[in-house]
């Protein structure tokens, strides 16, 4: 299983150098994919927002998105009320943001790979004693 974070994504989706690519898409054709709830808002947001810098051509979001539709993708339910202050202490503990901590907590919870081009994050990970992928990035 595989918990795929924006990061990792993104880059996969616009095609960004740094990191293997064809192994990503073999990892997400070969393993179950998870990710939290917010995973979509995030990948949306930083899609729209290289829209509009121009970054980035609107058919080039059209394609990105039509290739996100094919993914079988799990999206964990948006955690409750009284999970809250678990993930608040989760994200306190490893440095992270409490969107990423959402990620890490995931892949913590359900023994899942943490797929991320984010330091941060894959430092926490191993800290964690969650697998990381890829084993070295050059981003962030």
């Amino acid at each position: 299983m595989i918990v795929l974070d924006a990061s990792i994504t993104i880059a996969w989706l616009l095609n960004e150098t740094g990191f293997s690519a064809r192994e990503l898409s073999e990892a997400i054709l070969n393993e179950a994919v998870i990710v939290p709830a917010h995973w979509s808002m995030e990948v949306g947001n930083v899609l729209l927002t290289n829209l509009r810098r121009k970054r980035i051509a609107a058919h080039d979001v059209d394609a990105a998105l039509s290739d996100l539709a094919t993914l079988d993708i799990e999206v964990e339910p948006p955690i409750r009320s009284a999970q809250m202050s678990d993930l608040l202490r989760f994200a306190q503990d490893y440095g992270l943001t409490y969107y990423d901590a959402a990620y890490l907590s995931l892949a913590r919870d359900r023994g899942a790979t943490l797929a991320t081009l984010d330091r941060q994050m894959q430092h926490a990970a191993v800290n964690a004693g969650v697998i990381i992928f890829p084993t070295t990035s050059s981003n962030n």
